[in-house]
């Protein structure tokens, strides 16, 4: 028994070593657990974004002969000369024009053995060399709209490009090596040879306009109206968007914390994003303003359909794509028919003021049907029998699409007509102007 208190103490003393122990495992112990990382939320653009050379192209050629004059406005001829152009070295940019006379504009555009690119809009030159070979290092910020590819040069003189502001008579000139127009002779221009005749009137515009001098065939296209979610463009270009409603509780707005808002336009198919607080005066640096442009639309895939870069007046920061169908511009008084994005600077920060769009894609064709149009003969006979003051102020004529929608909106359907341009407004030339049409089935 005299051993026993011994051992209650060394029981003791071990459990005392063993709450020690336990305490400083417990006071010492750290969990381990699974890293989880944190959720994403991935933003699905609304459509495939596209580049520069997508977007800004031109809409038709001319081949100056010395017996006629030829054209097209297929997009996929004009992807050949284009592709050709890419692979030219392009140097010494210099200015030769500073206002041209339209006489002298004329005499650089319509000489022979040059071919003329138009493009629908002024083409900011760094715009141009982000998508060409240019290697000087300095490009001016100059706009062009109309670009000459001369390929057979005078005697001891290199082959150039002469990039002509149509509107401001500002003309540069750049000079190209001799071997890059080899492909550009032997190929391109032997081709041109077999495009459509194009022919002028004198009488009709400052600067000769050319159209296609026999009848014209195209489509007449429709699709079903696939309109695109309202609250999809609201979760792209708004932070945090809450629905609210219109007075007539129909048409839906979206805004979120910083003013901004969207709304539906049911009646013209489209949407319009304004940001109040970016409202400026400031005017935008064209380049600038075209590639902050195609930013914006890209990063919520805003391209749907094919549009065309078509103009811009850097003065208010405003720029204007336009929708194409079978490489012909659409138009319409009662549907939305272009991108018009409007800039502007809150808190010292650029950003977009407004944004008009459609709400609708060309999915789901439904029917064709050819069209064959008046001639170009007989489109300017017709506009020769206008007033002079009227016929002076023409700029552009072309082949366009006309947009009607059934009663119902479930249809839509794009008419081929012609279109004159008047002071910067496409006007539908009446058919009963040029003898009306010939409809076909497709």
């Amino acid at each position: 028994m005299k051993y026993v208190e011994h051992i209650k103490s060394i029981a003791l003393f071990l459990l005392i070593l063993l709450s020690l122990a336990l305490t400083f495992t417990i006071w010492t112990f750290t969990p381990t657990h699974e890293i989880i990382e944190p959720t994403t939320t991935v933003e699905m653009p609304i459509s495939e974004t596209k580049n520069t050379e997508e977007i800004v192209r031109p809409v038709k050629l001319l081949f100056h002969n010395d017996e006629n004059v030829t054209g097209t406005s297929d997009q996929n001829d004009i992807e050949v000369l284009l592709e050709s152009v890419k692979n030219w070295q392009i140097s010494n940019i210099r200015l030769v024009q500073d206002e041209a006379t339209p006489a002298t504009i004329k005499s650089y555009m319509h000489s022979s053995k040059r071919a003329l690119v138009y493009y629908p809009g002024l083409v900011p030159l760094p715009v141009f060399d982000s998508i060409n070979n240019i290697v000087d290092t300095t490009i001016p910020e100059s706009s062009f709209d109309r670009l000459i590819i001369e390929w057979d040069a005078p005697a001891n003189d290199r082959p150039a490009l002469y990039f002509i502001n149509s509107l401001s008579g500002r003309i540069y000139k750049a000079d190209l090596r001799v071997e890059d127009l080899y492909q550009f002779q032997t190929e391109i221009v032997d081709q041109a040879g077999d495009y459509d005749t194009y022919v002028t009137d004198d009488a009709i515009g400052v600067l000769p306009i050319y159209v296609q001098q026999e009848k014209v065939e195209k489509t007449s296209i429709g699709f079903l109206l696939e309109e695109i979610s309202t609250s999809k463009f609201a979760e792209a270009l708004l932070d945090s968007p809450e629905l609210v409603f219109s007075a007539d509780l129909k048409t839906q707005e979206y805004t979120d914390d910083s003013g901004a808002f969207m709304r539906e336009n049911p009646n013209t198919k489209s949407i319009s994003y304004i940001q109040p607080k970016a409202e400026t005066t400031d005017p935008a640096i064209p380049s600038d303003l075209l590639f902050d442009s195609l930013n914006y639309i890209n990063a919520h895939g805003g391209w749907t359909d094919q549009y065309f870069y078509a103009g811009m007046n850097s003065v208010n920061q405003q720029i204007e794509y336009q929708l194409y169908v079978a490489d012909l511009p659409v138009f319409s008084n009662s549907t939305t028919t272009d991108l018009e994005v409007m800039w502007g600077i809150d808190d010292g920060i650029e950003q977009v003021y407004s944004y008009v769009r459609p709400a609708y894609q060309l999915d789901s064709e439904a029917e064709k049907r050819v069209v064959v149009l008046a001639s170009g003969e007989n489109v300017l006979k017709a506009l020769g029998q206008m007033e002079e003051e009227e016929r002076s102020a023409i700029t552009d004529v072309t082949p366009a699409y006309h947009v009607t929608r059934s009663e119902d909106d479930s249809f839509i359907i794009f008419e081929p007509t012609w279109y004159v341009k008047t002071n910067g407004i496409w006007t539908e030339l009446p058919t009963e102007l040029t003898g009306g049409g010939e409809l076909g089935l497709e």
